[in-house]
C-alpha cells in the first residue's frame, strides 16, 4: 500500500526500521505494511526485560497467595482482619473495570485519537480474573444475611442466605465475559496478522484465534457491530457490579449506612482510574517498546483532559454524598462522618482526597502539563495512589465493624484505627503483582497497539497546514 500523498519523501526510521515520511509539521506517516510488521514484532521486543519482570511479578503473586493462605488459617472467622484485602479487591475492580471504557466511550463518539489506545484499554478487563480470585475469601468471610433469626440490613430483602455470594460472583463473571468478548472481537484482525506474519508459537496462536478471518466486507461489518454491542453491554454490567460490590462489601457491613450516591461515586472513580492506568500503560509502551510513532502527543493530551474532568467529577460526587450526612445530623449520619471522615482512617482520607482531586486538578490545569507526554503520566500516578488510599479508607473502616454490631440501627462505637500488618502488605503487593503479570502476559502475545486500527488511523488522517500552524485533517467515513 502506498503512503499518503502528503509524504515529503521515503525514509527509513532509526527505530524499528519503519519506512515512513514526514510532512512539513513533522508528523510521521507510516505505510500499512510497516505498521503491521512493527507492531507484530513489538510482542518479541525486550525478551530479557520481559523475563525479569515476569519472574518478579510471579514472585509477588506467590507472596500474595501465601498471605491469603495464612490469613485464612489464622483469621477465617474474624472479618475485622480482612479490610485491606477488601480494599485491594475494590482497587483492582476500580482500575481494571474502568479502563475498558476508554476503548468504548470515545469510539462510540467516533473520536479518531483513541484508536492507538483501544487495545491496551480493553485488555484491562482481563484483570477481572485476579479480582474474582481475591474476592473468593471475602465472600467466605462475608457475614450471613440471617443470624439467629435476625436479618441484617442489606439490599436483599427476604432473600436466601447465600444470595449476595451468588449474585456478586455471577455479576463479576458476566463482566469478565463481556470484557473478554470486547477484547477478543476487536483483536480478530490482529490475530490474522499474527497468523500471516509471525513464526513459531505466536503463529499457531494466531491461526487458532483468527477463526478464518480474511477481511471480507461482511466480516468487517460484523466486527464493528460486535464491538459496539460488547462495549455497551460491558458498561451496563460494570455499573451493576459496582452497585453490588459497594452494597455487599461496604454499606452492607456497616449498620445505619444508607447512601444512594455511593455506588455511583464508586463507579465514577473507576472511570477516573481507568483513564489514569491507560495513560501509564501508554507511557510505558512508548518509552520501553519504541512505539513513539503510534502513541503520540495527541493520545496523552486527550487523556489528560479526560483525567482533569474526572478529577472534578470526583469531588462533585463525593461532596454530593457527604453533604447529606453533614446536614442530616441524625445519629447514623454523625456516626458515618466520625467513621469515614474524621475518625480512625483520617490518615487515609486527607491524602486520598488531595491526590484524587486537588493535586491532579492543580497539576493538569496547566496547558504546558497537559500538552506533554510526561505531564499526564505524573498526574495518573498521583490519581492511582489517591484511589488506593480512598479504597483503604472506605473498606478497612467498613470491615473493622465487629460482626456482633452489624444488627444495630446505627454504629454506636467507632472502631479503633486498624493498621496493615505483614500479611496485609503481602496480599496487597501480591494482588497488584498478579494483575500486572496478567497484563504482561497478554501483551506478550497480542500487540499492545491495535494493528488494524492504526492502519485505519493512517487512512483517515492527513497532516495539513491551517492558517499559520499545522493540523490533522480527519475523515469521517461513517
Amino acid at each position: 500500500m502506498a503512503t499518503n500523498s502528503a509524504i515529503a519523501g521515503q525514509a527509513t526510521a532509526q527505530e524499528g526500521q519503519i519506512s515512513h515520511g514526514n510532512d512539513d509539521a513533522g508528523h510521521v506517516v507510516l505505510a500499512a505494511v510497516d505498521i503491521k510488521n512493527t507492531l507484530v514484532a513489538s510482542t518479541t521486543a525486550g525478551a530479557r526485560g520481559f523475563k525479569r519482570w515476569a519472574i518478579f511479578l510471579g514472585l509477588l503473586t506467590i507472596i500474595g497467595i501465601v498471605g491469603v493462605g495464612v490469613r485464612l488459617i489464622q483469621d477465617s472467622d474474624d472479618q475485622t482482619n480482612w479490610g485491606y484485602t477488601a480494599a485491594v479487591a475494590a482497587f483492582l475492580l476500580t482500575v481494571g473495570g474502568g479502563a475498558p471504557l476508554v476503548a468504548v466511550a470515545p469510539v462510540l463518539a467516533k473520536a479518531n485519537w483513541v484508536r492507538p489506545l483501544t487495545r491496551l484499554s480493553a485488555a484491562f478487563s482481563l484483570m477481572g480474573v485476579v479480582t474474582m480470585l481475591v474476592m473468593i475469601p471475602l465472600i467466605l468471610i462475608l457475614p450471613p444475611l440471617v443470624t439467629e433469626g435476625a436479618r441484617r440490613r442489606s439490599i436483599w430483602f427476604e432473600s436466601p442466605d447465600l444470595t449476595p455470594h451468588t449474585f456478586i460472583m455471577l455479576a463479576m463473571g458476566t463482566l469478565l465475559l463481556a470484557g473478554l468478548g470486547l477484547f477478543y472481537t476487536s483483536a480478530l484482525p490482529d490475530f490474522a496478522a499474527m497468523r500471516d506474519h509471525s513464526t513459531g508459537w505466536r503463529q499457531s496462536v494466531g491461526k487458532s484465534l483468527a477463526r478464518g478471518w480474511v477481511g471480507s466486507t461482511v466480516q468487517w461489518r460484523t466486527l464493528r457491530m460486535r464491538i459496539g454491542m460488547f462495549g455497551t453491554f460491558y458498561f451496563l454490567v460494570l455499573i451493576y457490579v459496582h452497585f453490588l460490590f459497594t452494597s455487599d462489601f461496604a454499606m452492607g457491613v456497616v449498620p445505619g449506612w444508607r447512601d444512594a450516591i455511593f455506588p455511583m461515586y464508586h463507579a465514577m472513580s473507576s472511570i477516573q482510574a481507568g483513564i489514569a492506568v491507560s495513560i501509564l500503560t501508554a507511557w510505558a509502551a512508548r518509552r520501553y517498546l519504541g512505539l513513539q510513532n503510534y502513541l503520540r502527543l495527541d493520545q496523552f493530551w486527550s487523556l489528560g483532559r479526560l483525567l482533569f474532568a474526572t478529577s472534578l467529577l470526583w469531588i462533585y460526587f463525593f461532596f454530593s454524598a457527604f453533604i447529606v450526612f453533614w446536614y442530616g445530623r441524625s445519629l447514623a449520619d454523625i456516626a458515618w462522618v466520625d467513621m469515614f471522615i474524621r475518625g480512625p482512617m483520617i490518615w487515609a482520607f486527607i491524602p486520598g482526597m488531595f491526590m484524587s482531586f486537588l493535586v491532579p486538578w492543580w497539576w493538569l490545569i496547566w496547558n504546558r502539563v497537559r500538552t506533554s507526554v510526561n505531564g499526564p503520566a505524573i498526574g495518573a500516578i498521583i490519581v492511582l495512589l489517591g484511589l488506593l488510599l480512598d479504597r483503604i479508607r472506605i473498606y478497612v473502616s467498613a470491615w473493622s465493624v465487629p460482626p456482633e454490631q452489624i444488627h444495630d440501627r446505627f454504629l454506636q462505637t467507632i472502631p479503633e484505627t486498624i493498621w496493615p500488618d505483614t500479611f496485609d502488605y503481602m496480599i496487597i503487593v501480591g494482588a497488584i503483582g498478579a494483575a500486572a503479570l496478567v497484563m504482561l502476559l497478554v501483551f506478550r502475545v497480542v500487540p499492545i497497539v491495535s494493528i488494524w486500527q492504526m492502519q485505519e488511523y493512517q487512512l483517515l488522517t492527513k497532516p495539513v497546514r491551517y492558517i499559520r500552524g499545522h493540523g490533522v485533517l480527519v475523515a469521517k467515513p461513517d
